[in-house]
């Protein structure tokens, strides 16, 4: 399957990344048809989120777990899932539940 990671963090992203063993994984901001997109709420604005959909990716988006409004916004823009940064780490299964 392919990802779009869009992280900025590069402790984060070698974390994410290494759970997605068995996956082809980009790291970049635009989208090029990849099947899934995470996406990073704190480092990019949550108006991507609806952008994403529109162009018919699947969208994982993740921020830190106190930021409640933040990810009620991202579920109110379509994300597939929104989870705290616990949890994107775990990313190769939280893929399989989509």
């Amino acid at each position: 399957m392919k990802i779009l990671l869009m992280e900025k963090n590069l402790i984060l992203l070698s974390r994410i990344r290494s759970s997605l063993g068995g996956h082809e994984v980009r790291v970049g901001t635009n989208y090029e048809g990849e099947d899934i997109v995470l996406i990073s709420l704190e480092q990019f604005p949550v108006e991507k989120v609806a952008e994403l959909k529109a162009l018919g990716a699947k969208v994982i988006a993740y921020c830190g777990h106190k930021n409640v409004e933040l990810m009620k916004k991202a579920q109110e823009l379509g994300a597939d899932l929104v989870v705290p940064n616990s949890q994107i780490v775990q990313a190769g299964s939280l893929i399989e539940s989509l």
